[in-house]
């Protein structure tokens, strides 16, 4: 019989984990900068088209990734108590349900997504520009739907550095793809909003064949399929008592953001497209928290299956101190040169203006949102998803969106608003995130502490 390979999560502990994807997310969030880069030659109202409707894609791929990642928390606590046959009988079966939710996902985000950008408050200009790249970019989600398996699985078995790799090729194939469809090559004549998103589409199916390639053929990792389709459903129940819960935060929080973009629409293009800029440039600040939180949840849900409580405790210090500091030193880096930082995607005056106090309050608002994320990971993994999921999704529709509604519109403070309201929500949410953390209710909703 051959060996059973072992995982090196914490063998490698959270810098040889967080490294390699510290250098996955810088990847990841260079993307949409890429791609608003590479729009805004098109025109601002093409920049300002797909930035509205991101969050849609992004909503999206939420049901996906939370999946995947609660499956992959419950096979990391099997994984910790070195019970190797459930864990990767776990990832079977979680990589069953995503495999058809991505198909779901991926379908309806074509079919449904042009009549979501057209119930927006968006010029004719813009809306065009939006239906035209949500016809295709459902497919790209789709093929984020099959990699996050892959990733997943890399993840659980301490080799993030492969997840690296794909995501360089990802990259470099989209900035490819994106520079022909904007300015066209040889015989190919540029295709404007569609030819990004097909680069998008087809960057995505690079990246996943890679990983492909990495789990079945250099690590000959092996999986019981069959196994996990006979006994899916007492396999999955745990997956979905994460899952189920976790996944409403981020759908919520992503449904907020197009509420953001509805009610700067109304405010005004101007407002929008200077929303657009300063929020996807901010977008770039997550990847240190992200990559943190990604190696936190992994360390920390083996670390519940071993029992090793005051491990844990003393991990999400340390993470939480990481990330918190790395973020805002990148926030600040971001609000000092926020001139020459617009000044690549517009010369429009008016919008660089406003930019000062957007990037000052997007500015203050990272290092709460980092942890949000390190706590809410922590959380999600050791069993503890319902109460962050639940208050947050009170917080956001009962007293962030009202408020973002009140400053932008009555008040009249218009982009400042709907900052000052994304700040309110993050600090929110945090301090109750954190709070639940000290109650240790988690210590006893780890699946090997039933």
């Amino acid at each position: 019989m051959k060996p059973i390979p072992k995982s090196r999560v914490l063998e490698k502990g959270i810098w040889g984990m967080s490294a390699p994807m510290f250098v996955d997310q810088a990847v990841i969030y260079t993307i949409p900068i890429v791609d608003m880069f590479f729009l805004s030659r098109v025109s601002d109202s093409a920049a300002a088209a797909v930035g509205a409707i991101t969050p849609l894609v992004f909503v999206a791929n939420a049901f996906l990734v939370v999946t995947a990642f609660a499956g992959a928390s419950i096979a990391n606590q099997y994984i910790g108590a070195k019970n190797y046959q459930q864990g990767n009988a776990t990832i079977s079966a979680y990589a069953y349900l995503v495999f058809v939710l991505a198909l779901i996902v991926g379908v309806t985000l074509s079919l449904c997504g042009p009549w979501v950008a057209s119930s927006m408050s968006l010029s004719d200009a813009v809306e065009k520009d939006a239906h035209e790249y949500l016809s295709v970019i459902g497919w790209m989600v789709g093929f984020w739907g099959f990699r996050v398996i892959y990733q997943t699985i890399l993840n659980i078995y301490g080799e993030p550095q492969w997840n690296t790799v794909s995501n360089i090729i990802l990259f470099f194939v989209n900035l490819i793809g994106n520079a022909v469809a904007v300015y066209g090559f040889g015989i190919i004549e540029p295709s404007g909003v569609a030819g990004v998103a097909w680069a998008s589409v087809i960057s995505a199916i690079a990246s996943l064949l890679f990983v492909m390639l990495i789990v079945h053929f250099k690590l000959k990792l092996h999986f019981p399929w069959r196994q996990a389709l006979i006994d899916f459903k007492s396999l999955i129940v745990p997956v979905a008592a994460i899952a189920a819960p976790a996944m409403l935060e981020p759908v919520s929080f992503q449904s907020y953001m197009i509420a953001l973009n509805w009610i700067a629409a109304d405010v005004g293009d101007l407002e929008l497209k200077a929303k657009i800029y300063a929020y996807n440039t901010f977008l770039f600040c997550l990847m240190i928290s992200i990559a943190i939180g990604m190696a936190t949840e992994a360390i920390i849900a083996q670390r519940v299956g071993q029992k090793e409580f005051d491990l844990v405790e003393s991990q999400l210090k340390q993470s939480l101190k990481i990330s918190v500091i790395g973020t805002s030193l990148m926030a600040i880096i971001w609000f000092v040169f926020h001139k020459p930082i617009l000044h690549l995607f517009t010369e429009d005056q008016a919008i660089i203006a406003i930019g000062f106090w957007a990037f000052f309050i997007s500015c203050i608002t990272e290092p709460w949102r980092t942890v949000n994320i390190i706590v809410g990971s922590s959380l999600r993994c050791t069993g503890d998803a319902t109460f962050s999921s639940v208050s947050a999704i009170l917080v956001i529709w009962l007293f962030s969106i009202p408020l973002a509604y009140v400053l932008a519109i009555p008040c009249g403070l218009g982009l400042y608003g709907l900052l000052i309201a994304a700040l309110a929500d993050e600090f929110i949410r945090a301090v109750m995130k954190f709070w639940r953390w000290r109650q240790k209710k988690w210590m006893s909703m780890g699946v090997m502490l039933r």
